[in-house]
């Protein structure tokens, strides 16, 4: 965003349909994402998951820094595809590898530690970009430099194991059309949460700006609290895991997140206000783990990448349609009623996962 910010005033601001370009330069990985994310979970059960992982780490690193050197804003739209294009195959491979390297007992806590590095990581990348785009735009695409250490660390530390052997070592009883109702309702709900949570990222900042007269500086420290807030609900995943069903925590989960948005709709003064936007991270970081791995207790060995694909389409579609579905709601009603609205559905969500869970324990 630092990036793009700079781009406006920039020495490539004078071409042909910049003001609408620089914009794609944000939400155009994404939508790659979103897209492709099913065509790489279909190579990664073709071939072995280990290469495509390795190589799509490395293009990450290659398209991530391409921009920085880029010259027209065609050639750097180019490398924002790629980076998309790279992400799909790495979050796609990672949950695949995540299924075939960890017995279900071990996914809950390799999950929840990967959502929490993810908001920790996110939080120093974005300030560390901000710092690099205040001296020059191109800066900012420096900092996905920051990973090629992990290149040469996913190749020293993380075991090679054919498809044939992962496939072999892993089976989910009942077969793969007992578990697909399960996959489509993991999939609703990995477009459901980050449709609504992304509206903290999408409005809150017109909001904190509108209502409390807040500064950039305000509504970056705001958000960076939010940010930690994903931290202990990722961290609590792991142990919680073990003593709830899977429909409890998502119920935990989507209450947590539907609270915080509540309060955010009647939050008297800022401070309320990014209290309010920490528990809802709180909710996100239960969420998030869960989605991931009651997917992999649902998937077959040899569908893993497949779904796992549609399960990272399904959250990055939910990220890029959240504004186009808060916004008019903004246009109508205000920033207060649209948070109230999406917190009301996030406990509706929560009341159904509530629901379910008690159906299924009336079962046993």
């Amino acid at each position: 965003a630092g990036a793009a910010a700079g781009l406006v005033e920039g020495d490539l601001a004078g071409q042909a349909g910049a003001a609408y370009l620089v914009r794609l330069i944000v939400t155009l990985p994404a939508l790659v994402i979103a897209v492709t994310a099913p065509l790489a979970g279909l190579v990664l059960d073709r071939l072995d998951r280990w290469p495509v992982v390795f190589w799509s780490l490395a293009a990450f690193v290659v398209f991530g820094a391409a921009g920085s050197a880029a010259d027209s804003l065609e050639v750097l739209l180019a490398t924002r595809a790629g980076l998309g294009l790279s992400v799909a195959f790495l979050m796609a491979g990672f949950t695949s590898l995540i299924g075939d390297m960890f017995e279900p007992e071990g996914r809950g806590a390799i999950m929840s530690r990967q959502v929490g590095a993810n908001s920790m990581v996110a939080l120093s990348m974005i300030l560390m970009a901000g710092v690099f785009a205040e001296m020059d735009w191109r800066g900012a695409f420096l900092i996905y430099l920051a990973a090629a250490p992990l290149v040469l660390a996913f190749w020293l530390f993380v075991p090679y194991r054919p498809r044939s052997e992962a496939q072999a070592a892993s089976t989910v009883p009942g077969g793969e059309e007992a578990s697909m109702a399960v996959v489509m309702a993991v999939y609703a709900l990995a477009l459901f949460c980050p449709l609504l949570y992304m509206i903290l990222p999408t409005q809150s900042p017109f909001l904190i700006a509108e209502t409390y007269d807040g500064t950039p500086t305000t509504i970056a420290l705001a958000f960076g609290a939010s940010t930690l807030g994903v931290l202990p609900g990722s961290l609590a995943f792991g142990r919680l895991r073990q003593r709830l069903s899977t429909w409890v925590l998502f119920g935990a989960g989507f209450s947590i997140m539907g609270l915080g948005m509540l309060l955010q709709s009647i939050a008297p003064n800022l401070g309320l206000l990014v209290a309010a936007m920490i528990f809802s991270g709180v909710g996100f970081g239960l969420v998030m783990p869960n989605l991931s791995t009651t997917l992999l207790a649902a998937a077959p060995a040899h569908l893993r990448g497949r779904l796992s694909g549609g399960l990272v389409s399904s959250i990055f579609l939910g990220q890029f349609l959240s504004p186009v579905a808060s916004q008019p709601v903004v246009d109508a009603y205000g920033y207060p009623p649209t948070f109230m609205l999406g917190g009301l559905l996030l406990c509706a969500v929560a009341l159904a996962a509530f629901a379910g869970a008690m159906s299924r324990r009336s079962a046993t």
